[in-house]
């Protein structure tokens, strides 16, 4: 690993567990916003899938592992098993690994309406990929909260004790994705080459 690339990983892991607990500070009665996932998403996208998936892993490592009042619904069980922490640690991972692949084929210059949507169609289709899979993971990290895992993915489209359903993550990343990923991206290239040289 490159130093460089060791930075990169620190500076994104730090700022995606910053943004996590301030989001849960600032915005804990809005369901599903948040901006991890999206600077996560950036990072791979603008430092490759290498930067990009250690950067998610670690991000949602500390942030599920260490809970933050109003940070995370699993803060509210405050201990969170082994097996559902490497299952939302991987999922991380999965944001900024499709980034980094994302950023390797295309070079996005200017913000235009083609790009925004393309973000917006990233952002939904990993958060539902991300939904799904972290109701799985809560399936079987946690035996005999479900009767089964066809039942865990039900309900994270019809809510039993939560006041809106969890899939309503799916739809409001694809708008963060909308807003936050074009500019983003647009503002780091635009700082000097040697900062935002692709790592791999």
């Amino acid at each position: 690993m490159k130093a460089q690339d060791l930075a990169l990983i620190s500076i994104f892991s730090a700022l995606c567990i910053v943004v996590g607990y301030g989001r849960g500070l600032v915005l804990p009665q809005i369901p599903g916003i948040e901006f991890m996932t999206v600077i996560i998403f950036v990072g791979g996208f603008l430092f490759g899938p290498f930067v990009g998936a250690l950067n998610g892993f670690i991000a949602l490592l500390v942030y599920m592992l260490v809970p933050y009042p109003f940070a995370h619904p699993a803060a509210w069980l405050f201990t969170i098993s082994p097996v559902l922490l490497l299952i939302m640690a991987g999922l991380g991972a999965l944001y900024g690994l499709v980034g980094g692949f994302l950023g390797t084929r295309r070079s996005a210059q200017s913000i235009s309406a083609k790009f925004i949507a393309e973000m917006a169609l990233w952002g939904f289709c990993l958060t539902f990929v991300y939904d799904i899979l972290s109701s799985v993971g809560f399936y079987i990290a946690y035996p005999g909260v479900y009767a089964s895992v066809w039942e865990a993915i039900y309900l994270t489209f019809i809510p039993l004790w939560l006041p809106y359903p969890p899939i309503i993550h799916t739809f409001t990343n694809a708008i963060v994705f909308a807003l936050v990923a074009p500019p983003l991206i647009k503002a780091v290239k635009d700082l000097p080459a040697h900062i935002t040289k692709k790592h791999s």
